[in-house]
């Protein structure tokens, strides 16, 4: 089950359309959880972040899905790191730059599609 959440993630992630290469840095999975973390290089030079840390019931424990620019600096991020415990959905939020705000839990799917905005109005 795991495995394949893992494959939909990477198959998601290879069709991407501003996609320009694909690295795999780590997959791990066992009986009861797992994780991956990969890297997207985008046409523009940017670069997209991913990790998951997932329970048997693909219940997603931990993730962060970052965007930074060529330079290596923050565009925006989601992740659901417990360090802002007084916004709302907490733990789940998105930095923008040094903005933070509570944002409901989110799919990698997700991710993608504000990925596309963000990046279509560059």
């Amino acid at each position: 089950m795991i495995r394949t959440y893992f494959e939909s993630l990477k198959k998601q992630a290879r069709s991407f359309q501003f996609l320009k290469d694909f690295k795999l840095f780590r997959e791990f999975v066992d009986h009861n959880k797992g994780f991956i973390r990969f890297k997207m290089d985008l046409i523009d030079g940017s670069e997209v972040h991913v990790f998951e840390y997932v329970s048997g019931k693909l219940e997603k424990l931990d993730y962060s899905y970052h965007l930074q620019d060529k330079n290596k600096k923050l565009i925006v991020r989601w992740d659901n790191a417990p360090h802002h415990p007084g916004l709302e959905n907490y733990p789940h939020h998105f930095h923008d730059g040094q903005n933070v705000k509570g944002v409901p839990k989110t799919t990698f799917h997700d991710i993608l599609e504000e990925l596309s905005q963000i990046l279509e109005n560059q």
